[in-house]
């Protein structure tokens, strides 16, 4: 089945999805200014895969992943209509956190990879414990 928008429309859609400053992304951010108070964070960092946070003290690279765009095996799903378009789509954002993965291990950072169903919803408690878990195992 073929997309019920013009192009147009659909291109409109596409570019008001937000890719920074998202609930998800606000929450980590507060749950790590207060696991590292006095550690720099820098938030999208000039590295590969343009992390949502970077912490250089630990050397980790942090992403909040939707589970739409990247295909949580939990909540992740492809659409109904389109489902080429969708599948390719989605399948290269995988391959993609893949290759971005492995390139910053190459370099040494440490990549992190948080659900953002783990930050939101009635099991944000669960999951910025967690978080927290992960997070704190690293900087020691």
């Amino acid at each position: 089945m073929s997309d019920w928008l013009t192009p147009e429309q659909r291109q409109r859609n596409m570019s008001a999805i937000r890719s920074k400053g998202t609930r998800p992304e606000l929450a980590l951010a507060e749950l790590l200014q207060e696991l590292f108070p006095r550690r720099k964070i820098i938030q999208h960092a000039e590295l590969p895969g343009r992390p949502d946070f970077y912490l250089p003290g630990v050397r980790a690279a942090i992403f909040v992943d939707g589970c739409f765009w990247h295909s949580c095996p939990t909540h992740g799903r492809a659409p109904a209509t389109n489902t080429d378009y969708w599948s390719r789509k989605l399948d290269r954002n995988s391959q993609r956190d893949r290759d971005v993965d492995r390139e910053l291990r190459k370099s040494g950072v440490k990549p992190i990879r948080i659900w953002e169903h783990d930050l939101r919803g009635r099991g944000v408690i669960a999951g910025r414990t967690k978080v927290r878990r992960r997070l704190t195992r690293l900087a020691r």
